[in-house]
């Protein structure tokens, strides 16, 4: 008996000092409660990202590219992430006339981009470092693309019920 007094004495004496340890823990590892869950989720399979189909049957997203919000059409026939110019300096890549020297098949035909590397990509929860892009000049690309460069680096993703999903 003696042994369970202690105890509980030496438990009420700690007790004023677990919020300063506990909520600190908590507050990294709560998860919302399920029906106030987003489409974009971290749970047992990774990150994952969804994407609803669009109503012209495209696939849109808002990503973040090293910080800065750009929204992006996804392109599975595109090789890598593709950026026009302007979009290219918004997040801090930029470039000389003398840059843009690599040939590249557009729906307009043969052009010449610039090979780069977008530092930070953002899909929801996914993160993806050191993207593989091609930038074009400001007439030959009206949206950027979400290339293959940036889609191989996930684990996978398919299309389920018109939704794109992206799973890290």
């Amino acid at each position: 008996m003696k042994r369970f007094l202690f105890f509980a004495l030496v438990l009420v004496a700690l007790a004023p000092l677990a919020p300063k340890y506990l909520v600190p823990y908590l507050e990294t590892r709560q998860e919302p409660p399920s029906e106030a869950k987003s489409p974009d989720q971290t749970g047992a399979f990774g990150r994952r990202h969804e994407i609803p189909m669009a109503r012209n049957g495209q696939y849109m997203t808002e990503a973040r590219l090293n910080g800065r919000a750009v929204t992006m059409l996804v392109d599975t026939g595109a090789s890598a992430l593709a950026l026009p110019e302007d979009i290219a300096n918004d997040i801090g890549i930029f470039l000389k006339p003398s840059d843009f020297k690599k040939p590249v098949q557009t729906a307009n035909g043969v052009a010449l981009g610039a090979t780069v590397e977008v530092r930070d990509l953002r899909l929801g929860p996914i993160r993806l470092k050191n993207v593989e892009a091609i930038v074009l000049e400001e007439d030959l690309l009206a949206v950027p693309l979400l290339g293959m460069s940036a889609l191989r680096q996930l684990d996978r993703f398919d299309i389920s019920n018109d939704t794109l999903v992206l799973i890290q």
